[in-house]
């Protein structure tokens, strides 16, 4: 029995074999390009997500200052300093060492003495020396008792009015307690002066804060 020849009947002919072949292809490129954009919009998604926060209450409340709305070009007002805040008492006119000084609410103050003496410097930075032992006395005549540990009592030196240096002479008393309507109270208090410059000097005393210092000049011994 003769066997039939399948060989040339079996085969597709070319033309098909090449539709075949490009449209696998491109089923496989649509197929690639549709994961590209599910992965792809998944990102976008997420980095939508990430980057645009839900607003919260806070910022969805503020209200906003446009042009036009009050206070969105509003200056601050200025405020003025205090008068006085930060300036030192007045001095009164000066008196003669010898006359009283009258802080103009009743109390009074006076150079009790002022004479020379040979200052000893005791503790630090002080240093023995020509020096100045003042007193002074105060009178309360107001109406109301007296802190005598708020007195101030400064001393300078000639035309220029050179500030003296307090010195810790075992001498000096500087006043201290309470004093009481109608009374007197005494002070001592020693300055390191050359000798050479006591021709005109200058006794400041202020009995409180912020009232105004007594002043006497003259010339010392």
């Amino acid at each position: 029995m003769a066997v039939a020849d399948r060989r040339g009947g079996g085969s597709e002919p070319p033309a098909r074999r090449r539709w075949l072949l490009v449209t696998g292809v491109a089923v496989l490129v649509a197929l690639v390009a549709l994961v590209v954009a599910l992965v792809g919009g998944g990102d976008d998604d997420r980095e939508t997500a990430a980057g645009d926060p839900a607003p919260t209450s806070a910022t969805a409340t503020e209200p906003s200052l446009g042009a036009g709305a009050p206070g969105a070009d509003a200056t601050p007002p200025e405020v003025a300093p205090e008068s006085g805040a930060d300036e030192p008492p007045a001095s009164l006119a000066p008196v003669a060492l010898d006359q009283e000084a009258d802080a103009g609410d009743g109390v009074t103050a006076r150079v009790i003495g002022l004479e020379a003496i040979e200052g000893t410097g005791t503790g630090r930075g002080n240093v023995s020396g020509p020096a100045l032992r003042l007193t002074v006395g105060i009178t309360n005549g107001s109406g109301d008792a007296i802190d005598l540990g708020s007195v101030a009592v400064n001393l300078a030196y000639g035309v220029d009015a050179v500030p003296a240096s307090p010195l810790n002479d075992p001498s000096q008393a500087p006043l201290s307690g309470s004093l009481d309507t109608g009374e007197t109270g005494e002070g001592v208090y020693v300055f390191s002066v050359p000798q050479d410059a006591r021709g005109t000097v200058s006794v400041s005393v202020g009995y409180r804060a912020g009232a105004p210092f007594m002043v006497f000049t003259g010339a010392a011994a």
